[in-house]
Protein backbone atom coordinates (compact mmCIF):
# COMPACT_ATOMS: atom_id res chain seq x y z
CA UNK A 1 0.00 0.00 0.00
CA UNK A 2 2.74 2.48 0.96
CA UNK A 3 5.28 1.15 -1.53
CA UNK A 4 5.21 3.33 -4.62
CA UNK A 5 7.65 3.48 -7.44
CA UNK A 6 7.68 7.25 -7.37
CA UNK A 7 8.33 8.60 -3.87
CA UNK A 8 7.22 12.11 -4.94
CA UNK A 9 3.75 10.68 -5.57
CA UNK A 10 3.55 9.31 -2.03
CA UNK A 11 4.74 12.59 -0.53
CA UNK A 12 2.04 14.41 -2.45
CA UNK A 13 -0.62 11.94 -1.28
CA UNK A 14 0.59 12.41 2.31
CA UNK A 15 0.55 16.19 1.86
CA UNK A 16 -2.99 16.16 0.51
CA UNK A 17 -4.18 13.79 3.23
CA UNK A 18 -2.76 16.02 5.95
CA UNK A 19 -4.39 19.03 4.33
CA UNK A 20 -7.79 17.35 4.40
CA UNK A 21 -7.27 16.24 8.01
CA UNK A 22 -6.32 19.74 9.17
CA UNK A 23 -8.93 21.62 7.15
CA UNK A 24 -11.87 19.28 7.70
CA UNK A 25 -15.18 20.72 8.75
CA UNK A 26 -15.37 18.74 11.99
CA UNK A 27 -15.79 20.30 15.39
CA UNK A 28 -12.17 19.77 16.46
CA UNK A 29 -10.28 22.21 18.65
CA UNK A 30 -7.01 21.87 20.52
CA UNK A 31 -7.22 25.22 22.30
CA UNK A 32 -10.01 27.64 23.06
CA UNK A 33 -8.48 30.37 20.90
CA UNK A 34 -7.93 28.18 17.84
CA UNK A 35 -10.93 27.74 15.58
CA UNK A 36 -10.08 25.15 12.92
CA UNK A 37 -12.82 26.42 10.61
CA UNK A 38 -11.02 29.76 10.23
CA UNK A 39 -7.69 28.32 9.10
CA UNK A 40 -6.60 28.55 5.46
CA UNK A 41 -4.57 25.53 4.41
CA UNK A 42 -2.77 25.47 1.06
CA UNK A 43 -0.06 23.30 -0.43
CA UNK A 44 3.34 24.89 -1.05
CA UNK A 45 2.58 24.86 -4.77
CA UNK A 46 -0.78 26.61 -4.31
CA UNK A 47 0.78 29.28 -2.09
CA UNK A 48 3.71 29.85 -4.46
CA UNK A 49 6.42 28.68 -2.03
CA UNK A 50 9.63 28.29 -4.01
CA UNK A 51 10.75 24.79 -3.02
CA UNK A 52 10.84 21.26 -4.34
CA UNK A 53 9.63 19.96 -0.97
CA UNK A 54 6.03 19.02 -0.38
CA UNK A 55 4.20 20.68 2.46
CA UNK A 56 1.46 22.95 3.67
CA UNK A 57 1.09 26.62 4.53
CA UNK A 58 -1.34 27.11 7.40
CA UNK A 59 -2.64 30.68 7.69
CA UNK A 60 -4.48 32.00 10.73
CA UNK A 61 -7.04 34.82 10.55
CA UNK A 62 -4.69 37.14 12.47
CA UNK A 63 -2.14 36.93 9.64
CA UNK A 64 0.27 34.46 11.20
CA UNK A 65 1.48 31.67 8.93
CA UNK A 66 3.08 28.34 9.62
CA UNK A 67 4.72 25.93 7.22
CA UNK A 68 4.62 22.18 7.57
CA UNK A 69 7.32 20.56 5.42
CA UNK A 70 7.13 16.88 4.52
CA UNK A 71 10.61 15.38 4.42
CA UNK A 72 11.35 11.69 4.11
CA UNK A 73 13.64 10.60 6.94
CA UNK A 74 14.23 6.96 5.95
Amino acid sequence: MYERENEQDFEEVLQDGLRELIAQDGDYRTAEDLCWENLRVQTFAEDGVMTRDKGLVISLPNGREYQLTIVRSR
